[in-house]
């Protein structure tokens, strides 16, 4: 027979608190208001390089970690750091997020984090606690499959004077089911297509990628949203089927350069914003139901015209279904004040700071959903 285990009684107060987090296996550290590092676990310390004695009492930012986000985006900032934002929130994170950390030796490693405010007895926040885990031995696959994906969408447009367009596309994962396309049809006609895939991550990547496949089987249909829009939803229904549950809602638009006219139909999707040189916003008014949805789709078109120095904002529902920290939905008014703060004609800088816009009033560490922001302007040149 086994000789009985001894215990004994063990009480938590017993138990040191630095033993406990010395022992987990996930790496740990945690800052004071100012994000200078108080503590660093053993696990912080195998994963990256840093030893104990070369961080604490540094700044996070002081060539620790110096995390970027998976687009690039330095996070040692404010706005896009989520231990800043877990404590000005009082938020911990509700999910992971996949960011890169930079080892002693430099290297750039892809991380899964979580962060929490630390609070004291009384509630206060006092500082903030990051928790973050080695993905390496996981991620090569799916970062092959983000440099897919990042190949599927994209702009194929030769410089033109007449027109500037800028984009902010940002999945809510490593990979998301947000994609569009750009393309010239001739010397003066562009063709703009914006879909999303309901819901993120790989399955809805998956999604994206069929679309980018029906695009490239279209042919001249391009050239006339509402047929394109209506040959798309039947060819979703084949090869999904009605009723699955899975769709997407899509925007397709078609510009004529030397004039500044265009035409556009809906699939679901939100109708593109009008941005005009005087700060007036105008919401074009089309309507058809999302693709793959119903056997007889009807899809209607919208026109209308840019003037030298107007704008039309095409974008992805994950840019206004957000909530504040109190749980009050993004109004519409709320959302054309953001727009018009951001200054969108100025292209790529004015959809960054519509997203940052955004990402403040959401009060979380990232937006919920899969973004993407592009922006047509007409130039002040002559055609």
């Amino acid at each position: 027979m086994k000789a009985a285990l001894s215990s004994t009684e063990l009480s938590v107060d017993a138990i040191p608190s630095e033993s406990i987090l010395n022992n987990l296996p996930d790496g740990l550290y945690i800052t004071d208001l100012d994000r200078r590092i108080v503590f660093w676990n053993q696990a912080a310390e195998q994963i990256t390089g840093w030893n104990r004695d070369e961080v604490v009492g540094k700044y996070c930012r002081d060539n620790v970690l110096c995390h970027v986000d998976k687009d690039g985006h330095l996070l040692c900032g404010h706005e896009h750091c989520p231990l800043h934002r877990a404590m000005m929130t009082g938020e911990a994170s509700r999910t992971p997020h996949l960011i890169f950390a930079k080892r002693r030796d430099r290297q750039r490693i892809p991380v899964e984090v979580s962060v929490s405010p630390l609070r004291n007895a009384s509630g206060t926040v006092i500082g903030g606690i990051e928790v973050f885990r080695d993905l390496s031995p996981t991620f090569e696959d799916l970062d092959r499959a983000r440099a897919i994906q990042r190949e599927a969408v994209g702009i194929a447009v030769r410089q033109d004077p007449r027109l500037r367009i800028g984009i902010c596309y940002a999945p809510h994962d490593q990979i998301g089911g947000d994609f569009y396309r750009i393309e010239s049809l001739d010397e003066d006609l562009y063709a703009f297509f914006v879909a999303d895939v309901i819901g993120h991550g790989v399955s809805a990547a998956l999604y994206a990628m069929e679309l980018r496949a029906l695009w490239e089987e279209c042919g001249d249909r391009t050239t006339t949203p509402s047929a394109y829009l209506d040959w798309l939803s039947h060819r979703v229904e084949k090869f999904l089927g009605l009723g699955m549950g899975y769709f997407a809602t899509a925007l397709h638009l078609v510009y004529k350069a030397s004039t500044g006219a265009f035409t556009c139909s809906v699939a679901g999707h939100p109708s593109p914003l009008l941005v005009r040189a005087n700060g007036q916003i105008e919401k074009l008014e089309s309507s058809g139901p999302g693709l793959g949805l119903v056997p007889d789709p009807l899809y209607k078109s919208a026109c209308a015209c840019l003037d030298p120095g107007d704008s039309l904002l095409m974008y992805t529902d994950g840019a206004f279904e957000i909530e504040s920290r109190k749980g009050e939905p993004l109004s519409e008014k709320q959302f054309l004040e953001m727009i018009l703060a951001s200054n969108i004609h100025r292209g790529n800088a004015g959809l960054a700071e519509l997203e940052l816009h955004l990402l403040r009033y959401s009060h979380r560490l990232s937006l919920p959903d899969d973004v993407t922001l592009i922006a047509l302007h007409r130039t002040r040149k002559a055609g």
